[in-house]
């Protein structure tokens, strides 16, 4: 196991960059260009990836010690991005695209409701630091100026 680790010490990062950072810039250039076949191909990459992101998060404790696992990963975002593969679009419309469409209607409500949810969290909030703000004014008023 240990002679595994100087490769995930350079994999690791370089799954960041290859998955993340690079991406980044070439959606970047996409949009500047206009050319809306490259924009959607990249846009289905960040499905995937944020999916695969998503999942990896859940499992990493299981998965972050295999042999080569980084090694994998790496190749795995490679073939998700590079236009000789095509491996996202073929992902998002082999197993991704039929899995929400089936589940759509449900997905929609759910985040509908957490977004009710977190708007009455926020106004919640913003009214109890209104609240304490307005005690503290009253409290430093009440004990006069400092000298």
């Amino acid at each position: 196991m240990e002679s595994f680790r100087p490769l995930a010490f350079f994999c690791r990062p370089m799954a960041v960059v290859v998955g993340f950072l690079y991406p980044a810039y070439a959606s970047y250039k996409a949009l500047e260009r206009g050319q809306m076949e490259e924009v959607a191909q990249w846009l289905t990459y960040w499905v995937v990836f944020s999916l695969f992101t998503v999942v990896e998060g859940v499992v990493d404790r299981i998965i972050y010690w295999l042999p080569f696992y980084y090694v994998a990963k790496l190749a795995f975002v490679l073939w998700l991005q590079l236009p000789q593969s095509r491996g996202a679009s073929k992902l998002f419309k082999g197993a991704i695209k039929p899995l929400i469409k089936k589940h759509e209607a449900q997905i929609d409500r759910q985040l509908e409701t957490g977004l009710e949810r977190a708007m009455a969290l926020q106004s919640r909030g913003v009214q109890l630091g209104s609240q304490l703000l307005s005690r503290g004014n009253r409290a430093s008023q009440a004990q006069g100026p400092t000298p």
